[in-house]
């Protein structure tokens, strides 16, 4: 499914991947999968469309932000299985 240099790979393109390192040392974390993907579900915000087309800009704050985004301009939604099936930006899902 994923690997941790893909991961690591989306936080570069989003300008967070330092953020994750000061966060996982700050909470005493190790460099894993499962901690990445804890972060990913915690402090990453964004739609899969906008980070598809490369506007890595448009990172919200809360899932809350996010869902008014996405309620506001639809055609920045996807539907959820399409995602799933895909699998390549199964981690933006929330």
């Amino acid at each position: 499914m994923y690997n941790i240099d893909t991961l690591k790979e989306y936080l570069t393109r989003l300008n967070k991947l330092d953020d994750y390192d000061i966060w996982r040392q700050l909470e005493s974390k190790t460099d894993i999968i499962k901690n990445i993907k804890l972060y990913y579900n915690r402090y990453i915000f964004i739609s899969i469309v906008d980070f598809h087309e490369g506007h890595y800009e448009q990172l919200f704050p809360d899932v809350g932000a996010l869902k008014s985004y996405l309620n506001s301009n639809l055609d920045r939604k996807r539907h959820k299985q399409e995602v799933k099936d895909e699998q390549t930006y199964r981690i933006f899902l929330r």
